[in-house]
C-alpha cells in the first residue's frame, strides 16, 4: 500500500473550538485530550524504534513504506503539538508538564529496553492505534461525537494510522523479532499505556473541575465502558494480536481507507494539502 507523507497544516482557534469538543461532554473530551497529549512523544518513540532496525529491511517495498511511516508519524506529532497548544489556551496549563514527564519516561524506556523490545512496544501501540482508528473511521456515531472544528485532525490521523498499521510489524519480522517478545511486550505495554493515559486523564479532569463530581462524568464513562461500550468492543481485535500467526493486514480496511481518502483529500475534501 502507498503510504504518502501528506503536508497537512491544520489550525485550531481556541475561540471557535468548544471547550468540550467531544459530544459536549467534559469526561469524553478530557479522555481524548489525554490521548492527544501522549501522541507527540509517542510518535517520536515509534520513529526511533523503527529507524533503529531499519537496516535489517531488505524488501524495497517495505523500505519505501518505512519512509512513508516516518513522514506520517512526524506530521502527526507536529499537528498534535499544535492541538495541545490549544488545550493550554482552554485552561489545561499542565499539558506541557505531562508532555515533559512522558519524554523523560520514554528516555528511560529507551535506556532500559533492547532495540527489538522497543520495536515490539511500537508494534503493540501501533495495534492499539489501528483498532481505535478503524472504529473511528467505520462508526458514524462515534465520529459524529467530535466537533467539526477538530474532526479533520482526528479523522486524518485515524486514516493514516490505518494506512501504515503493518509497517512497524513488518520491520519487526524482518529483524527476526520473536513471538515471545512480541506477546510479552504487548502485555507490559497494555499495563503501562493505560496507567499513563489514566494519570493524564485524571489530571485533566481535575483541571476541568469534574474529578470529584461523578455526576459530571457518568454519561461519558457509561458510553465508553458500559453502553455502547466503545472500548470493551475492541477486546476481540486486541486479543487477536496474541495469535502467533497474527498480521495487522488480516483486518482488511482497503475500502474504508479509499472512502476516507476521498472524504479528506478529494475535490470536495475536508483538508487542503499545503504546498
Amino acid at each position: 500500500m502507498d503510504i504518502p507523507r501528506r503536508n497537512v497544516e491544520l489550525a485550531f482557534d481556541p475561540a471557535t473550538v468548544p471547550r468540550d469538543w467531544v459530544n459536549d461532554d467534559a469526561y469524553e473530551t478530557t479522555f481524548m485530550a489525554a490521548l492527544s497529549l501522549l501522541f507527540p512523544e509517542g510518535e517520536q518513540f515509534f520513529v526511533r524504534a523503527v529507524k533503529a532496525l531499519q537496516d535489517r529491511v531488505t524488501d524495497p517495498a517495505l523500505a519505501k513504506a518505512v519512509t512513508g511511516f516516518i513522514g506520517q508519524e512526524a506530521m502527526h506529532g507536529r499537528e498534535h503539538r499544535m492541538f495541545n497548544d490549544m488545550l493550554v489556551a482552554h485552561g489545561f496549563t499542565e499539558a506541557p508538564a505531562i508532555d515533559a514527564k512522558l519524554e523523560r519516561f520514554l528516555h528511560r524506556v529507551r535506556k532500559t529496553l533492547s532495540p527489538h523490545q522497543q520495536l515490539a512496544v511500537t508494534c503493540a501501540l501501533e495495534h492499539f492505534t489501528a483498532i481505535l482508528a478503524e472504529q473511528l473511521l467505520g462508526d458514524p456515531h462515534q465520529r459524529d461525537r467530535i466537533h467539526a472544528s477538530v474532526k479533520p485532525l482526528w479523522m486524518w490521523h485515524a486514516m493514516e494510522e490505518s494506512e501504515h498499521k503493518a509497517v512497524a510489524f513488518d520491520v519487526y519480522r524482518e529483524a527476526n523479532g520473536t513471538y515471545s517478545t512480541r506477546a510479552s511486550m504487548m502485555l507490559l505495554t497494555t499495563v503501562v499505556f493505560f496507567a499513563v493515559q489514566f494519570a493524564a486523564h485524571v489530571k485533566l479532569m481535575q483541571t476541568r473541575g469534574i474529578l470529584d463530581k461523578p455526576w459530571r462524568w457518568a454519561r461519558g464513562f457509561t458510553r465508553l465502558y458500559l453502553y455502547p461500550a466503545l472500548l470493551p468492543r475492541l477486546l476481540p481485535s486486541y486479543l487477536a494480536y496474541f495469535k502467533p500467526s497474527f498480521h495487522p493486514n488480516e483486518r482488511d480496511t482497503t475500502a474504508l481507507l479509499a472512502e476516507w481518502r476521498e472524504k479528506l483529500f478529494g475535490p470536495q475534501g475536508w483538508i487542503e494539502l499545503a504546498a
